[in-house]
């Protein structure tokens, strides 16, 4: 049991912790490709997706026996319900795991701890862009439109003070969707579509309905 398992962490940190950015999504959360995934009420998700080779080898629920204990192992130290494995699945090669977390500084311990480095952060924080501006403004980000990657006003930010921001430091680029369309974003972020960008590695602000 002990060699099943470490084969199967191995096999989540060496062969399916790489999946790349799928298809162009809409509001609703991708589980085609690995990412961040942030609600309309700003609580956080991420999607871990890859494909596989071994079809016969590995099983749905040792795999998800696996996950649920790595959570339990994390919650017992953070709080239950700082960690939800909302779903695991293995089907025709593809392999989805669906996480959900109490906060951003859970999602960024989880990640460490389990090895998910298509989704590992140094920090997440979901919050109002009210609370963000003069932060912001200090450090000197500039922000541009989703719309169009045109540079954005302060005024234009200003008017959007009760939208939500995401401020997510990250030692890689990462994926994040939002279910509410992308306003701005500040200017090293990639836009991917109206839902979806890539982050560069570091600091990165994030601006949606």
């Amino acid at each position: 049991m002990k060699k099943k398992k470490a084969f199967l962490a191995a096999f989540l940190a060496a062969g399916m912790l790489t999946g790349c950015l799928g298809r162009s999504g809409g509001g609703t959360m991708n589980t085609e490709s690995s990412r961040i995934y942030i609600t309309e009420e700003g609580a956080l998700q991420t999607a871990t997706v890859e494909t596989y080779t071994q079809q016969d080898y590995y099983r749905a629920d040792e795999l998800k026996a696996y996950l649920e204990e790595a959570v339990t192992g994390y919650n017992e130290t953070h709080g239950q319900g700082s960690v939800t494995l909302d779903s695991c699945t293995l089907e025709n090669g593809n392999a989805k795991m669906v996480f959900r977390y109490a906060s951003g500084s859970d999602l960024a311990g989880f990640t460490s701890q389990y090895e998910d480095k298509v989704n590992q952060v140094d920090s997440i924080t979901v919050t109002r862009v009210s609370d963000i501006l003069e932060q912001s403004e200090s450090e000197g980000v500039t922000f541009k439109k989703a719309s169009d990657g045109k540079l954005a006003e302060k005024k234009a930010l200003s008017n959007k003070g009760d939208c939500f921001a995401i401020v997510v430091e990250t030692p890689q680029p990462v994926t994040i969707q939002t279910q509410g369309k992308l306003l701005f974003t500040s200017k090293n972020v990639s836009i991917k579509d109206h839902y979806t960008v890539q982050t560069a590695k570091g600091k990165n602000y994030i601006i949606f309905k």
